[in-house]
């Protein structure tokens, strides 16, 4: 396959590969490290729902009002809903719970942006991006995105995940079918074999135009792309799961293709009827999550896993509707296979989900030198543990080192304080 008809399939499939992606054989290598993988709760999931209920106050919940308990696991508590008891009886030992964290916005443009990057102003990196940039340069789909905040600071394009007949034909173009080829695959070999000497003769004769000699370059660095997307060939089963973006996804991460991995879920707007919402929208967020630890394993490589959950914001109490409005204020999830930091909860909201000031240190109370958890405080935590950090001016997000929390210290937790 030619570099322009590689392209071609690319572009159909809707999956973009950024320049940089055809580099040389040296630049791109398979990728073995941490994957990291952000899931949006789209709509604004509501953190009474999820890992900081409220049992006493019956204009929050109407679990509260039917007099049912909180769930506990290890030292999580969360909401009677959905599957959240299953869920986190068995992921809490891997679980970092991040309660009270105000998204300084309660639009869903603005907080999405916010949550995924860790600024509310417009320009900065998915946190997603910067990882791909810096662990996945020269991979063909290095940021895959699924979903959620997608647009690009100039970095890394993002890969929308194919579907399963065009993740197929990207690994293996020459199959007409599950038993026959268009060719024959040594006719192929042989015929790449003669394009790539062609290619290196070319390179050595020194004369080359600089324009020529990019081309020259991107059509040698394009047979390491088109050998790494072979290798997924092995890997792709008869039949993809129900979660087929996810599947798909994992499988490029298991091949080396991807670095990190971006998901959505949706159905937590809830204005009216917000039990009903939750009763779909939560199964379907906690079974995804879930999912990707059950498939991961299977694959060799839940290990590597880095996951986030998010969404905008939280949600206030009840409404005459029987639903819950936008409110800056609500929670996080970060999990990593046999984390040390694992089973805490850290961050504290009021008795009505208001933001309270913890110090950074402790992570307990602090009116007088306390700081309020913002998205930025995460992503600058998040980009130190995940070796990301950057000191570009344009993507520093300047969080000062007073203000720098200790969320992955397995020493330091708020638990749930009542205010």
């Amino acid at each position: 396959m030619q570099r322009r008809d590689f392209l071609r399939l690319a572009q159909a499939a809707g999956v973009a590969i950024a320049p940089w992606a055809l580099l040389t054989e040296a630049q791109a290598q398979a990728y073995s490290g941490k994957v990291l993988i952000n899931i949006h709760a789209d709509g604004g999931l509501d953190q009474s729902s999820w890992t900081d209920p409220r049992e006493a106050d019956r204009t929050l919940n109407n679990y509260a009002a039917a007099g049912t308990p909180a769930g506990v696991a290890g030292n999580i508590r969360f909401a009677p809903m959905g599957n959240n008891a299953a869920f986190f009886a068995a992921h809490f030992r891997n679980t970092l719970v991040i309660n009270g964290v105000h998204s300084e916005t309660n639009d869903h443009g603005a907080g999405a942006r916010a949550h995924a990057t860790g600024a509310l102003g417009m320009g900065y990196p998915n946190v997603s991006e910067l990882f791909a940039a810096t662990h996945g340069k020269g991979l063909p789909m290095a940021w895959i995105n699924s979903g959620g905040f997608r647009t690009s600071a100039g970095l890394v394009s993002p890969t929308p995940t194919p579907d399963a007949n065009a993740f197929r034909a990207l690994a293996q173009p020459n199959a007409a079918s599950a038993t026959n080829d268009f060719m024959k695959a040594a006719d192929i070999s042989r015929a790449q074999g003669v394009r790539a000497e062609r290619m290196r003769a070319l390179m050595a004769k020194g004369d080359l135009l600089p324009r020529s000699k990019i081309a020259v370059q991107e059509f040698i660095g394009s047979a390491e792309s088109r050998a790494m997307l072979q290798r997924v060939s092995a890997l792709i089963p008869a039949q993809f799961d129900a979660f087929q973006q996810a599947h798909i996804a994992l499988i490029a991460a298991q091949a080396g293709l991807a670095t990190t991995i971006q998901l959505s879920t949706g159905g937590f707007d809830t204005h009216s009827n917000h039990d009903n919402g939750m009763a779909n929208a939560l199964p379907r967020l906690t079974n995804l999550v879930d999912y990707l630890w059950q498939k991961s394993a299977d694959l060799g490589i839940s290990s590597r896993l880095f996951v986030r959950i998010y969404s905008e914001f939280g949600r206030t109490p009840l409404n005459t509707g029987n639903g819950k409005d936008h409110h800056e204020v609500g929670s996080q999830v970060l999990m990593e296979a046999n984390a040390p930091w694992g089973n805490r909860v850290f961050g504290i909201s009021g008795p009505r989900h208001q933001a309270v000031r913890i110090s950074p240190t402790t992570a307990r109370p602090d009116d007088a030198a306390g700081i309020v958890i913002k998205p930025r405080h995460i992503h600058a935590a998040l980009r130190r543990y995940l070796n990301i950090e950057t000191s570009d001016p344009r993507f520093n997000l300047k969080v000062p080192a007073g203000e720098m929390f200790d969320f992955f210290n397995p020493n330091v937790a708020s638990g749930y304080v009542t205010m």
